[in-house]
């Protein structure tokens, strides 16, 4: 009689299989994991990940309207209206721009949302790979961890590739429910749509940023950029941090165009606290990060 392969009879025969193929996978498991976290999960590209995120926090986000029907040019900011021209500002139904406004603002808040909890999944997921290494050169892997251990390492490659996916996507149009521009009838309207744009945060720059007895020198740069924005007003604050007999310090708010500033009249030999943000816009609708430092003027009694 030829002899014939059987499957397996008893659940007890059946268990050794699984346990010996579960087994036989660790060691692929492990090299995977492994050169993962050499790669995509090391040290430095998690580093990476954290810095994109905090400039995505950091970002001021704003309400960009554009022209449909016209044909679209070279610069297309020619196509691009600004809600503080008067003329526009007084086409545009102001109860529709609000809930536009709004919209585009849970848009943002929703994006940043996630992109926190994907980097946060990626971070514990990191951990749970790198303590299934740490047991497996120890010899205290069991079989048991082969199925668990090959599920986290695909979750947590999907979390990095959302992650990345989000970052490098255009944050997109808004869609309206309704026209910024309601139609009347009597004559034709433009057509309009309406888009996020993202400005990475303004930073000091603590190594050209200095002091004199009664001065301050502060020097900002917008993060991730090697070249300087024109036109870019800013707003500046520096309040003391030793007030007078009388309860009040000094306090100063000034505007300026350039990335540097001098403010003068100070007292020597105190700190002061200084700060820099975009000023605020009509078509703002997220932005939070200030920038600040403290500077020390020089005691001039020395």
């Amino acid at each position: 009689m030829d002899d014939i392969e059987l499957a397996c009879t008893s659940s007890d025969g059946c268990g050794a299989q699984e346990f010996r193929n579960q087994m036989d996978t660790l060691p692929d498991i492990h090299n995977q994991i492994l050169q993962l976290l050499c790669t995509r999960l090391s040290d430095n590209s998690i580093m990476v990940l954290q810095e994109e995120l905090q400039l995505m926090q950091r970002s001021s986000y704003y309400l960009e309207i554009q022209r449909d029907d016209l044909v679209p040019t070279a610069d297309q900011q020619q196509n691009t209206l600004h809600l503080s021209d008067s003329t526009v500002w007084s086409l545009i139904d102001q109860r529709r721009l609000r809930h536009a406004l709004t919209q585009a603002n849970t848009q943002v808040k929703l994006l940043l949302t996630l992109l926190g909890l994907l980097y946060q999944e990626i971070i514990r997921g990191c951990r749970e790979l790198e303590a299934f290494i740490l047991k497996y050169n120890q010899g205290l892997v069991g079989s048991d961890t082969a199925a668990s251990m090959q599920q986290r390492l695909q979750q947590t490659l999907q979390y990095v590739n959302d992650f990345e996916r989000r970052m490098t996507q255009n944050l997109g149009p808004l869609d309206l429910q309704n026209q910024l521009i309601p139609n009347t009838g009597n004559i034709p309207i433009p057509q309009l749509s309406a888009s996020l744009a993202m400005k990475m945060p303004v930073i000091f720059d603590r190594s050209e940023s200095c002091v004199t007895s009664n001065s301050v020198y502060l020097f900002w740069e917008v993060a991730g950029k090697q070249f300087q924005e024109s036109n870019q007003p800013f707003e500046i604050h520096v309040k003391s941090l030793n007030p007078t007999i009388d309860g009040h310090g000094q306090f100063y708010k000034l505007t300026c165009q350039s990335y540097n500033i001098q403010v003068n009249n100070l007292i020597s030999d105190r700190y002061y606290q200084c700060s820099v943000k975009r000023i605020d816009a009509v078509n703002l609708v997220y932005g939070l990060w200030i920038d600040s430092i403290i500077l020390k003027t020089l005691d001039i009694s020395k």
